[in-house]
């Protein structure tokens, strides 16, 4: 993923650098998008591998402020962190294809979203033509032991839009995989 990674870095820099407000971020890994956050941004960091976690806390940047949890996105006690229409952003990126069920996440984002509220996301998505397409169906169960619960063949950018997020932004691109990257309102 090293090299996958450093082609991301300037999306993620240019998805939530300039953003301000309450944030949360789901699956946040290793830490990697820390780095990107302003102080203005108050950041709600979830992750459900507390290996994962503890690797992310090392990233922790002085200037930021941003809280972790050892929490998955569909976990009841996120309710008691999380108030209803709190939030300004919430940042999706290389996680929904982790998340078992990704309509109770939406659900989720949709009531914590303020109306104002944006979800940005960047993700790998299924491969857009079909013969690679057939590729990934066949090779993602194999994937999904070595990824850690990642599936190659999930179609997030049409699962978002059927969950009732509205387009502000989209982009789709290919390094060696798909990807989407995207901002949706409510």
């Amino acid at each position: 993923m090293t090299n996958i990674e450093k082609t991301l870095q300037p999306i993620r820099k240019e998805l939530i650098g300039n953003l301000e407000g309450n944030i949360l971020e789901v699956g946040s890994g290793t830490g990697t998008n820390f780095e990107h956050y302003n102080a203005k941004a108050k950041v709600i960091a979830i992750e459900p591998s507390s290996f994962m976690l503890d690797k992310s806390k090392a990233k922790l940047p002085k200037h930021t402020q941003i809280t972790t949890y050892n929490l998955g996105v569909v976990d009841q006690r996120l309710d008691s962190i999380i108030k209803n229409n709190s939030l300004d952003y919430i940042i999706c990126t290389l996680v929904l294809c982790t998340i078992s069920d990704q309509n109770l996440a939406f659900n989720n984002f949709k009531k914590w979203l303020k109306p104002t509220g944006k979800l940005i996301v960047l993700e790998h998505i299924h491969a857009q033509k079909k013969p690679t397409r057939l590729l990934y169906n066949l090779v993602n169960p194999f994937w999904k032991i070595v990824g850690d619960g990642c599936n190659l063949n999930r179609d997030t950018n049409l699962s978002i839009k059927k969950a009732g997020f509205k387009v502000e932004s989209e982009h789709y691109f290919k390094h060696s995989l798909d990807f989407y990257q995207a901002v949706f309102t409510v």
